[in-house]
């Protein structure tokens, strides 16, 4: 068994990419900490990863108390966090006409001010050790913005401008924070029931989380600060 003594919270835990997320970490040495809404995919993934490996909590990712004592949790259960990556954010399609101010809202919250909160949280205990990694989940709304989906363009956008304020702040002082943008429909349900996508045509999970950790494991001589993944098929 490996010696599980690296810790990484992933914020947005789902059946997709934020398992697939977990699995790798946790398969490269990594305990790891779930944060999600609802406690229906945690229960799950610890039944399949084991206790040991995996802690699955509820939270908020909008409220910074239910932030605050989630990551309070994980350090007292499982230590410093060395790894933290936001993965949070729903998808809205609509008319910006009939796109309500609170979807705006609902949306930047969850998306861009949830990354404040929990980035704000294992920061400083980063700076401290004077090493960490962070890592942002994008999507081609953070760059071209599409028709019908203005809400989630805008908070994409801004979580976009965040990730690279905070890496040209804190690179160097050793946190390597990067914004990944996934140009093109993850495979998973969704893309296949709302999306009719065929496999071929996804974003695997798997493969994505393969990039993340090679992100993790870049040399601060060559850090990565923006990498754009995409399927073969996808134009761009």
């Amino acid at each position: 068994m490996k010696n599980l003594n690296k810790v990484a919270i992933v914020a947005g835990v789902g059946f997709g990419l934020g398992e697939a997320l977990c699995q790798r970490l946790i398969n490269e040495g990594y305990r790891v900490a779930g944060l999600s809404r609802s406690t229906e995919v945690g229960n799950e993934l610890v039944n399949r990863f084991g206790k040991e490996a995996f802690l699955p909590l509820q939270c908020d990712l909008t409220d910074p108390h239910s932030v605050n004592i989630a990551i309070s949790t994980v350090e007292e259960q499982l230590g410093t966090t060395s790894v933290y990556i936001h993965n949070a954010a729903y998808l809205h399609m609509g008319e910006f006409l009939e796109t309500s101010a609170e979807d705006f809202e609902s949306l930047w919250k969850v998306t861009c001010l949830g990354a404040v909160h929990g980035i704000q949280r294992v920061l400083p205990n980063m700076l401290e050790q004077k090493r960490g990694t962070i890592l942002v989940t994008g999507a081609t709304a953070s760059i071209k913005a599409g028709s019908g989906f203005s809400a989630f363009s805008s908070a994409k956008f801004a979580l976009r401008g965040l990730t690279q304020s905070l890496a040209r702040e804190y690179s160097p002082q050793g946190i390597h924070i990067a914004h990944v943008l996934l140009d093109g429909l993850i495979w998973g349900a969704q893309s296949r029931n709302k999306f009719s996508a065929k496999e071929e045509d996804c974003l695997l999970p798997e493969a994505i989380a393969d990039s993340y950790f090679h992100l993790i494991q870049q040399h601060r001589s060559s850090w990565t600060q923006e990498l754009d993944l995409r399927p073969d098929c996808e134009t761009f």
